[in-house]
């Protein structure tokens, strides 16, 4: 239910004593957040009680100002622990650059928390890789929190053989409305994704965006991709960009 997703707010003072034990913090040293061009130390805080979670960080960043920001919800895997997705409350009216749907997503995707046992890879390498295996990937955007109901994945991405990629892009939510929006990925554009510079996507002449799609491995050898899209120079002020995690299916 979405009651579960939010946090309620803060009452007025009370005679009640502290709870004994403050949630434990946790440290995301090696944290992408949307809008910051190098990692970020961001500190998670669990929710408790009706206080909702929370991320700290000494410098600001798109969606998330210096100091500490409550989350409206939050995307974790245990397959892949020190790995989470942060969201904060706002309007998800796209998804990647697909825009016009999801017009009724309540979050938006602010950063992706990664601790210290993840490092980047070389993402042309990983990429390569998730080539040859050719399995599925889970998109996560946003959290994928809807009113309906609690996070679920924003799209499926399948790399292909020749180096491009298949997406499959959520519009609406399995439990209602539900369509899919396919994207072909040439493999020029993908190339262009995973070098320094990214590549363009102009789809939405009002929301053009710069995409690059980095790899971060762990010990383990666990592989996850990270797509971020930041608008263009001279984009409209009202043009957002976007932060998304995939994750093996």
């Amino acid at each position: 239910m979405l009651g579960a997703l939010l946090a309620a707010c803060g009452g007025g003072g009370s005679d009640a004593p502290a709870p004994p034990d403050a949630p434990a913090t946790i440290d995301y040293p090696h944290s992408i957040a949307l809008g910051l061009a190098a990692p970020a130390d961001l500190v998670y805080a669990p929710a408790e009680g009706t206080a909702a979670a929370t991320v700290s960080s000494a410098t600001a960043a798109t969606l998330l100002p210096a100091g500490t920001t409550a989350l409206l919800a939050e995307h974790s895997d245990p397959r892949l622990p020190g790995l989470r997705v942060a969201c904060v409350s706002g309007h998800g009216d796209s998804t990647n650059v697909v825009a016009g749907i999801n017009l009724g997503v309540i979050a938006e995707s602010a950063a992706v928390l990664l601790d210290a046992r993840w490092n980047a890879v070389d993402p042309a390498q990983a990429w390569s890789a998730a080539a040859v295996a050719g399995a599925a990937w889970s998109g996560w955007e946003n959290c994928g929190v809807k009113p309906e109901g609690a996070p679920s994945p924003s799209s499926r991405l399948v790399p292909d053989a020749d180096g491009g990629y298949t997406e499959d892009v959520y519009d609406g939510n399995p439990s209602t409305t539900f369509n899919v929006v396919r994207r072909q990925v040439a493999p020029a554009e993908v190339s262009a994704m995973l070098s320094t510079a990214g590549s363009v996507n102009a789809d939405d002449p009002q929301r053009s965006l710069q995409l690059t799609l980095r790899a971060y491995g762990d010990a383990d050898g666990h592989t996850v991709f990270i797509e971020i899209g930041v608008p263009v120079a001279g984009a409209p002020a009202a043009a957002r960009g976007f932060i998304a995690l995939y994750a093996p299916a």
